[in-house]
């Protein structure tokens, strides 16, 4: 904290002793608390402690605006009835909020989930055509086959034919049997 900011913030903390309190916040404050911290030259640590004092003395100085505008009775129902007004806005604005994060997130689910169905259509696509490309090739070695299949057959047919009829002429066997027999 530079000097300035220490002399002008010295008073807050002043006799009081120092009790560490641990509050949850969400990114968007946090961010915030740094942006404003670093714009001032603040470490994140005095920020906090700058912003909840005055924080704490903005809220002593409505409610004590509060006491002053009961006083007059129309003000006072005015301030009422604004202040009602943006606490009921605040509450929708925080419900609308909440609203948009789970549908930001649902979003992103469904990106992602739309992502991997791609990828899968994909490598899906690719198993096909490769299927495709098989089926091709079996079909050629299937013709191929059946045409070496058919000249087989032609050549098992033609040995299959019965030779010539033999001569009328008797073999040289048949000639010479009758003289073996002798």
């Amino acid at each position: 904290m530079d000097e300035k900011s220490r002399e002008m913030y010295s008073s807050l903390f002043e006799g009081m002793a120092a009790e560490t309190v641990k509050v949850g916040l969400s990114n968007e404050v946090l961010e915030q608390v740094r942006r404003l911290a670093e714009e001032n030259g603040w470490a994140e640590e005095e920020a906090l402690r700058i912003i909840l004092a005055n924080g704490l003395f903005y809220l002593l100085g409505e409610q004590r605006l509060a006491e002053l505008n009961l006083r007059d009775s129309e003000l006072g129902v005015e301030v009422t009835r604004l202040t009602a007004e943006l606490m009921d806005a605040q509450s929708k604005y925080a419900v609308m909020k909440f609203r948009a994060f789970t549908l930001q997130q649902d979003n992103q689910a469904l990106e992602f989930q739309n992502t991997a169905l791609r990828v899968e259509n994909g490598m899906a696509m690719s198993r096909l055509d490769k299927f495709r490309e098989d089926e091709e090739l079996l079909r050629a070695e299937l013709r191929r086959l059946q045409n070496e299949n058919e000249q087989l057959r032609r050549r098992a047919s033609a040995l299959a034919e019965p030779a010539e009829a033999p001569s009328s002429r008797p073999s040289l066997v048949r000639r010479l049997l009758p003289w073996a027999r002798k």
